[in-house]
């Protein structure tokens, strides 16, 4: 069986370069990350948001949210 292909909903922390290799992630305890599955997920813009002003993240041209594209292995 083929792995589930999943689009969620990320804050980027690098220009506009969505996915691997050299893609920038905020991750779940709201540190810069490049490790995939540390990246926080979220299923809706508005979830991702609502993250981002809970740990003081400022969206800006750089750091923004985006889709990418997750396997079930990078969940």
């Amino acid at each position: 069986m083929s792995p589930q292909l999943a689009t969620m909903f990320v804050i980027f922390t690098s220009p506009q370069q969505h996915g691997r290799p050299g893609a920038r992630y905020i991750a779940k305890d709201g540190t810069k990350t490049e490790i995939i599955s540390q990246a926080a997920k979220f299923y809706s813009f508005a979830d991702a948001q609502e993250f981002a002003k809970q740990m003081n993240i400022e969206l800006t041209a750089l750091t923004y949210i985006g889709q990418d594209d997750f396997i079930d292995s990078d969940q």
